[in-house]
């Protein structure tokens, strides 16, 4: 219960700073960020199981896409890092679908450790790009 209200406060402060640092494309990010986290914690109170693992693993994987998407097309820095980040923790997700309940269990919470430097990296990006001035063309 307590990694979990911990992933959340962070969450939340990381959706306040990245609001008032990122522009309007950041804040789409952001809000898909969020959208997955979401679905996730939903997912693993509804459905459960393997069901909520799939599940869990199309929206993370969509979220990859999203970010690498902006990560290449973005003048900003925090994207890349975390797309890579994010990357390691899809990773660990899709092989949690081949081992049994324990090791998978092992897999599942070290796939979702990845969000909290994927979160930090994000703020502490966001601050950095404001901080330089780096702005998107179409911001």
């Amino acid at each position: 219960m307590f990694i979990p209200l911990v992933f959340w406060l962070l969450l939340l402060g990381a959706l306040a700073i990245g609001w008032q640092a990122g522009d309007r494309q950041d804040r789409r990010i952001i809000v898909a960020i969020v959208t997955v986290s979401i679905v996730t914690a939903l997912s693993d109170l509804f459905v459960g199981g393997r069901a909520s693992l799939v599940l869990v693993g199309i929206a993370d994987i969509a979220l990859l896409i999203v970010v690498t998407r902006y990560a290449l097309t973005s003048r900003k820095h925090w994207p890349v890092w975390f797309a890579g980040i994010h990357t390691a923790g899809v990773l660990f997700g899709i092989a949690a679908l081949f081992f049994p309940e324990g090791e998978r269990l092992i897999l599942d919470y070290v796939s979702a450790f990845w969000a909290i430097p994927a979160l930090i990296a994000m703020v502490l990006g966001l601050l950095a790009d404001q901080r330089a001035g780096i702005v998107n063309e179409t911001s």
